[in-house]
């Protein structure tokens, strides 16, 4: 019978709960939560018939066949990890990466694909803007295998990856000429453009509106956010939307933008990329980092 296999991820949380004694210490140090943590020891004991720790009260202590685990756990990781920091010739690389972005982030996009192309001229990555809200997805399906998008409130699939890249403040915008006012008496005012509902964004924004009370009469939902700011340049209406990188919003004389005094009034960019490809998309990803990285630093994950 053939037998399972654990994955790094649960060897991970085994070392890390050996060395802190307990799955909420260990889970800080994995970036799982205490329960994650502790389907990750059972999945183990169970893939390799026995078990690892003993429950003692609250607290868990390695047995005796965890202490002879514990030295090969960590010689195992260490072996990733050597693999994954290979060198590689400029030759080695090459394939096809299949990506998609956000609009408002495809500028920095183009410029990392640009700086691969000189590095390993036989990687070629794809980049196409698309919808936010069907990225996920589409990398779980196996259509492209990596997006830069907006970070939503729902898991990821077990086989997609995550690195955050950049956080944008969620401002509200109106026409320079529109007198200052509460954004409430506002929106009980003027037509509120709103980012459809069914995108990531739109969602963020709709729950952050709903949290502080912020109710407009008259709203109309639309995709683009380059449309929007548009027709508040030509007081058409109000919008509340996050402030791009890059974009020059905030200099426009013709608009005004209000910050909001809340640590939650952002939303996450973020690449996402399949497991299953990270052997290509894992250079995009160094390269998007190296461009955010502050002048004179080494970009960090």
């Amino acid at each position: 019978m053939e037998r399972r296999v654990s994955s790094i991820r649960v060897f991970r949380s085994f070392v890390a709960t050996a060395a802190h004694g307990s799955f909420a210490a260990a889970s800080e140090q994995v970036s799982l939560t205490p329960a994650a943590v502790g389907l990750q020891i059972q999945t183990l004991e169970k893939d390799l018939g026995y078990t690892v720790f003993d429950r003692v009260g609250r607290s868990i202590v390695l047995n005796q066949r965890g202490h002879r685990l514990l030295p090969k756990a960590r010689q195992l990781l260490a072996l990733y990890e050597d693999m994954h920091n290979l060198e590689l010739e400029q030759t080695e690389l090459a394939g096809t990466v299949k990506m998609a972005c956000i609009a408002t982030a495809m500028g920095m996009v183009v410029r990392a694909v640009l700086r691969i192309r000189e590095i390993h001229p036989r990687l070629n990555i794809e980049p196409g803007i698309s919808y936010s809200g069907t990225l996920v997805s589409r990398i779980k399906e196996g259509d492209i295998d990596a997006a830069v998008s907006v970070r939503g409130a729902h898991k990821l699939p077990a086989d997609v990856l995550y690195t955050q890249l950049y956080r944008e403040p969620l401002v509200f915008i109106v026409n320079a000429r529109t007198p200052r006012a509460d954004p409430r008496e506002i929106l009980a005012q003027r037509l509120f453009l709103q980012v459809s509902r069914s995108s990531n964004t739109g969602t963020l924004i709709d729950e952050f509106m709903r949290r502080l009370h912020l109710r407009a009469n008259d709203a109309l939902e639309m995709n683009a956010m380059r449309t929007i700011i548009d027709m508040v340049k030509e007081d058409l209406g109000v919008t509340l939307l996050p402030l791009p990188r890059g974009t020059d919003w905030d200099r426009d004389p013709d608009l005004r933008i209000e910050y909001f005094d809340d640590p939650q009034a952002f939303r996450n960019i973020g690449l996402f990329e399949s497991e299953n490809r990270g052997f290509l998309t894992s250079v995009l990803r160094e390269q998007l980092l190296a461009l955010l990285a502050p002048r004179g630093s080494a970009a960090s994950g």
